[in-house]
């Protein structure tokens, strides 16, 4: 398995782990408002990223307002761009540079495998988070453990 293959895999166990903890925050009679903006933080972060790849400015703040209504929206529309992202990159283009201004205002210049990277870890830590949350509430979180996806064949065949 290539390194893109790998984090093809990663992107779409991501989507589906995100889209999971929608569906039991749905669920709920009155989802936590700490999870939510959680969620819509991950939704924020990955369009952010997304956005310093293309070289465009920013569409949203990195916590935005929440507005749990457009989540499942946003969510699915991710999970298209992404896809056509990573389905054009090659292997070469993973060592590639981006340069860009974080929230704070730095100038910085990462790999653009490290970006991607990142994007999974950081989603993976707040799920962690928004799972405590639920459990808070006396609610089942989602089971979005990476090899649940696995044994449910949700990731690309290797």
């Amino acid at each position: 398995m290539t390194a893109l293959d790998f984090l093809r895999n990663q992107f779409t166990y991501d989507s589906w782990a995100n889209r999971e903890e929608l569906r039991v925050l749905s669920s709920l009679p009155h989802p936590p408002e700490s999870a939510v903006k959680l969620l819509s933080h991950i939704i924020a972060a990955q369009w952010l990223w997304f956005d310093r790849l293309q070289n465009n400015p920013p569409r949203s703040a990195v916590w935005p307002e929440t507005d749990f209504s457009h989540c499942a929206t946003q969510l699915l529309e991710l999970d298209s761009v992404w896809r056509s992202y990573l389905g054009r990159l090659s292997e070469a283009d993973l060592a590639g540079l981006c340069s860009y201004t974080n929230s704070k205002g730095d100038a910085f210049t990462s790999q653009i495998i490290d970006i991607l990277n990142q994007l999974i870890l950081h989603a993976a830590h707040h799920r962690g988070q928004i799972s405590l949350e639920i459990r808070r509430t006396g609610h089942v979180p989602a089971p979005v453990d990476y090899i649940h996806a696995v044994r449910k064949d949700l990731l690309v065949q290797r």
